[in-house]
């Protein structure tokens, strides 16, 4: 092989390399399989409403949100009004994702965390957006948690690098 191409080489075969990250504060953490997201209090579902928002720490409405801040939607299949009692929710797969919601004004950044309840509560997903413009970017885990505050909480499973840990949350 020719020195010259060696630096072409080592570059396509570093841009394979997994960029993920064991750091809930990185943009490039995936919730790793095993984790959970907890419900630590109840939760009112309003009358016709099939969910809630959560925003800095508190129960929320759609038209009390601030958008341009991070928001979370808790989905259920159920009209209300009903409440929604403390639990512990297996996460089962997550989405990042951005689109123009007014191009090029306010772009919308999201992520949604797919759940699934062992009480057979109807949780469908908690869907994390804010909007944005185009120098913006997603937001952490530790973002999000810090927007679900004390009302929900998530707990990762233990990595090889916790030695003796048994959970790793994003507090």
């Amino acid at each position: 092989m020719k020195l010259y191409a060696l630096p072409a080489v080592i570059f396509v075969l570093g841009s394979c390399a997994s960029m993920s990250s064991d750091n809930p504060d990185s943009l490039n953490f995936e919730i790793p399989s095993g984790s959970t997201l907890s419900l630590n209090k109840p939760l009112t579902i309003s009358d016709g409403k099939t969910h809630t928002y959560i925003q800095s720490n508190a129960q929320s409405t759609e038209k009390k949100v601030n958008r341009y801040e991070i928001n979370c939607r808790l989905d259920f299949k159920k009209f209300g009004p009903r409440t929604i009692e403390p639990e512990v929710f297996r996460i089962t797969r997550t989405e990042d994702s951005q689109e123009w919601y007014s191009y090029p004004t306010i772009k919308r950044f999201w992520t949604t965390v797919y759940l699934a309840s062992d009480k057979d509560t109807d949780v469908i997903k908690l869907d994390c957006e804010y909007w944005g413009d185009g120098t913006d970017r997603n937001f952490t885990v530790t973002e999000m948690q810090q927007s679900l505050g004390e009302l929900m909480t998530f707990t990762f499973p233990a990595t090889k690098k916790d030695k003796g840990s048994t959970d790793q949350g994003a507090k």
